[in-house]
């Protein structure tokens, strides 16, 4: 074995090959990711050869992507079958790319209104039902349903808090000043959803979308209504109101920088 040796790197070559320190490689032994090609039994040394230093490197490189060591694991055990890690990396894509797009939204300035089709994703919450028609009363009733959750110790998701609303006044070009029952909602994790959560479907919906303090949304909602007629749109479910950057999200936040999106499901 004395000649195998002297083809194999020691601990520290490997490791200055591959970038990283001696520590770091004893680190992925330790984690089941790595196996030295020949251990000493005499004095523990490590020995390493070609095919450890470019494991090493995958592992390295599938760590950079953000994957985890159980999952890397996996890739292994599985003969390099990458099914599950592409499935898992075009997961974190999407919502890499949902969380671009609400950046760009919260770094937009601009005024007036957006309007867009576009598809909601499905969404894990829990829910409470309540009426009032005002924007505080609405708050007050979705930040006291928040403070909830998080006393019942509910894994709460880092989707925008969100109404749902039994109301058509914006269809017929007017804002009533009369109580409806609404549902505040609060999203939750669907791995660690309580049992009373339930899933809302992903569904088409016109959008509007609107920057500023909260004295503009009556104009938004009328906006809603009036493009729904004019694309000759046909409502299929209760309209919401989602609070992209609100109050709640937090104190230093200027008025200015708030955005709303008040959407309603349409037929397809």
């Amino acid at each position: 074995m004395e000649q195998d040796v002297k083809k194999l790197f020691q601990i520290t070559e490997a490791a200055r090959a591959c970038g990283l320190s001696r520590s770091t490689l004893l680190r992925l032994e330790e984690k089941g990711l790595l196996t030295p090609a020949y251990i000493a039994p005499d004095s523990g040394r490590r020995y390493y050869d070609n095919h450890n230093v470019a494991r090493i490197l995958q592992i390295e490189k599938l760590k950079a992507m953000g994957l985890g060591t159980e999952e890397i694991v996996g890739y292994f055990a599985r003969g390099g079958d990458a099914a599950e890690l592409l499935a898992t990396m075009e997961n974190r894509l999407r919502e890499l790319s949902r969380g671009v797009e609400e950046l760009r939204l919260r770094a937009e300035q601009r005024e007036g209104f957006s309007v867009q089709l576009m598809t909601l994703p499905a969404v894990t919450c829990c829910m409470r039902r309540c009426e009032g028609h005002t924007v505080a009363e609405k708050y007050a009733a979705m930040y006291d349903f928040y403070g909830e959750c998080v006393r019942k110790g509910y894994r709460l998701s880092d989707e925008p808090l969100f109404s749902v609303l039994e109301r058509t006044d914006y269809l017929d070009g007017f804002i009533s000043q009369t109580p409806y029952p609404f549902w505040v909602c609060a999203p939750v994790r669907p791995e660690k959803a309580p049992a009373e959560a339930v899933t809302l479907p992903a569904c088409r919906v016109l959008s509007v979308l609107y920057y500023g303090d909260y004295a503009g949304l009556d104009e938004a909602w009328l906006t809603l209504g009036r493009e729904v007629k004019a694309r000759g749109l046909k409502p299929a479910g209760l309209p919401r109101g989602l609070g992209i950057v609100a109050p709640y999200t937090g104190r230093e936040i200027e008025t200015k920088r708030y955005c709303s999106r008040v959407v309603l499901p349409v037929e397809e």
